[in-house]
């Protein structure tokens, strides 16, 4: 069992803040877990979410129940592995869990500062965070990673500090607050400010302590953490205790609690007061609300993440209305924008924003895998590591192996249904190629992330909208176009993000296929191995057909040509391929 020994550390000088103003004198809480290297290269900084704090992972010796709240994620042989990287969790100024905060004395005036507490913003508890690795003599970070509120300090490390971070992990966060969001904060404040025992934030002189708006901003919170899905599977509209003799159960009570619903959310708002301090929630709520790395550049996000350097994983869930998997997207976008090295996994979870806490087997092990590769980056020579990657095994590995030389050299390639990965690896290790793969396939996900290639989970169904024109020098259709519902739309889409299109297909027009539909059934072969009851492929072309269709959408054909058993056929394609390949790009030009 991993034991947790909270640390402080001091900092006398000042520390200049965004508002204009600065603290010094000031203490941050932190435990570190596993052990640092030699050459002090595998921490990872882990930032936390409105309602934590340092202790991330492990219990603390002799205490019951204390765990960390990421203990699922962090730890031994979990997916953020401290046999293999040193973890460092940091409690945030302003908090009320050891740093110091709102309940700590003014060094300036000898008096608890209450209100008078600087504002914080995200970009403050970065630099914070970035003075104690200074201290810890921490240069670079393997990676950093946080979910919500952390998710957002990950991406502000990535923009502030570029060169000291390797790999950032966005969980369930956004590029800023919509409007909605930051609604939902000044209501619980609100609740905050109103209670008549906040006395203006310096309640600690009273010797009281505004529970009842510390009750309701929790109770506001929380429903915003949980999907629609789990509330009412959790407690639909179940009565605490219905009245003995009445046909419907009810109370007839404006007060009384009737529901389950409303028991959960005044005990969970009853527990939060007992332990949160009022002037911290107006403090990180607002910190939320300000952050915005676009805003100095005229609301441009990509232009504010070109500064980043490092390799980013993105995740979001389905169900998370409060940060949406779109605001995930738009991060995505940028940084692909960018040309930035970018993984991204859409997990399909029902549980809300409350999901990136949770046991949800895919997301863990896509996060193990993540940091699998970031242990293999650092032990491993970036080169050795890709001659030394075992490939996992392709589905077609001799379509796939005929069609990489089609790929220029050095090529920007984006390859559409990328599967495992494996032509995106080929094409990184022998042709000095960058990109990304779109996949909706989770256990193919993971794959990619394994073996190191950037893959974006992502319904093609829907188009390719994230993508400007002419984002890439290559776009690869390969064994996709026949499970795509609009094919038509896609086609142009390959045409329009990219300079190339090169697109593969199984040709029905083969001769087995035409013999097998001659003979009264539907083909099964090497190239369509399934039954037609069990079949994927939605679609069925020859080379005539996409010829007719590339004519109709003004695509320039420039090559077509066959595949089989590996060898190029140029002569009656239709007849004598199993597999169609054409390089196409828009008309003109």
């Amino acid at each position: 069992m991993l034991i947790a020994t909270p640390q402080s550390m001091h900092f006398a000088a000042a520390l200049p803040l965004q508002s204009g103003a600065s603290i010094r004198d000031y203490a941050l809480s932190f435990e570190t877990y596993g052990t640092l290297n030699a050459d002090k290269s595998n921490a990872v900084l882990i930032c936390h979410a409105l309602n934590a704090s340092h202790h991330v992972a492990g219990v603390y010796e002799g205490q019951d129940k204390s765990e960390g709240w990421w203990d699922n994620m962090i730890g031994p042989d979990k997916p953020v592995d401290t046999n293999h990287f040193f973890v460092i969790g940091v409690n945030n100024l302003g908090s009320c869990f050891g740093s110091t905060g709102p309940m700590h004395v003014n060094p300036d005036t000898g008096k608890v500062y209450g209100a008078d507490f600087p504002v914080m913003t995200v970009e403050d508890w970065v630099n914070a965070q970035a003075r104690l690795l200074d201290v810890l003599g921490i240069q670079t970070l393997a990676a950093v990673m946080g979910g919500s509120l952390g998710g957002m300090q990950a991406l502000s490390w990535a923009l502030q500090y570029p060169q000291r971070v390797r790999h950032a992990v966005v969980v369930a966060s956004a590029p800023n607050l919509n409007a909605e969001n930051i609604a939902f904060n000044e209501v619980a404040r609100r609740a905050i400010v109103t209670d008549p025992e906040f006395h203006g934030g310096h309640f600690y002189g009273h010797g009281v302590v505004p529970k009842r708006g510390l009750r309701i901003a929790r109770m506001i919170g929380h429903i915003t953490y949980l999907s629609d899905d789990v509330m009412n599977e959790k407690f639909g509209r179940q009565l605490r205790e219905a009245v003995v003799g009445s046909t419907t159960g009810y109370k007839y009570s404006t007060q009384d609690v009737e529901f389950q619903i409303e028991s959960y959310l005044r005990y969970q708002g009853d527990k939060f007061s007992e332990y949160f301090d009022a002037n911290t929630y107006l403090l990180i709520t607002r910190a939320l609300d300000y952050f915005d790395p676009a805003r100095a550049h005229g609301g441009d996000l990509t232009s504010a993440l070109a500064q980043a350097a490092c390799k980013f994983l993105m995740v979001s869930f389905s169900t998370d209305w409060r940060f949406s998997p779109g605001r995930s997207r738009e991060m995505v976008q940028a940084l692909v924008a960018n040309g930035r090295d970018v993984s991204y996994a859409e997990i399909d979870a029902p549980h809300g924003h409350d999901a990136f806490l949770l046991d949800d087997a895919r997301y863990l092990n896509l996060v193990r895998a993540y940091f699998g590769r970031i242990d293999a980056e650092l032990k491993t020579e970036a080169s050795a590591l890709s001659q030394n990657l075992a490939p996992t095994e392709s589905s077609t590995p001799q379509v796939l192996g005929s069609l990489a030389h089609l790929v220029p050299p050095n090529s920007r390639v984006l390859d559409l249904g990328c599967g495992d990965g494996d032509l995106l690896a080929q094409l990184q290790a022998q042709r000095a190629c960058t990109g990304y793969g779109i996949e909706i396939n989770d256990a193919h996900v993971l794959a990619c992330v394994q073996r190191g290639v950037n893959v974006i989970q992502f319904n093609l169904d829907e188009g390719l909208a994230i993508f400007g024109d002419q984002y890439f020098d290559v776009v690869l259709q390969i064994d996709t176009l026949q499970h795509l519902r609009n094919t038509e739309t896609m086609l142009r889409e390959t045409a329009r993000v990219g300079r190339l299109g090169i697109v593969a297909f199984p040709n029905f027009g083969h001769w087995p296929n035409r013999l097998a539909v001659l003979l009264g059934r539907m083909p099964v072969t090497k190239r369509l191995p399934y039954q037609w009851y069990d079949t994927p492929n939605i679609r069925v072309a020859t080379f005539k057909d996409f010829e007719a269709l590339a004519l109709k959408n003004e695509l320039k054909l420039l090559d077509a040509f066959g595949l089989q058993d590996g060898r190029e056929v140029r002569w009656l394609p239709n007849a004598l391929a199993s597999t169609a390949v054409f390089k196409l790009q828009r008309d003109g030009t």
